[in-house]
């Protein structure tokens, strides 16, 4: 029984640890400047093009961390109400 609620609570941690990483993976993003999308022309153009790739990358893996994180914490539960 305790080997279960010990696994269950570090799944709760592993949940809280994802939990977190979907907020801050998205909230260190660099600035569109980095990207040189103020440049004029191709460049600009280029610039924002990989800017938007970007925010959809960190946002496609900000919403896979919540879904694990979720899964975790379902899992976690389970293990409690076994144990």
């Amino acid at each position: 029984m305790d080997t279960l609620r010990a696994l269950s609570a570090r799944l709760d941690e592993a949940s809280a640890t994802l939990t977190a990483l979907s907020r801050t993976v998205t909230a260190s993003d660099p600035a569109q400047a980095a990207f040189g999308t103020d440049a004029p022309g191709r460049p600009g153009e280029i610039g924002r093009a990989l800017h938007r790739q970007w925010t959809a990358a960190t946002d496609d893996r900000a919403r896979e961390a919540r879904a694990a994180a979720g899964r975790l914490a379902a899992a976690a539960s389970a293990v409690r109400e076994a144990a």
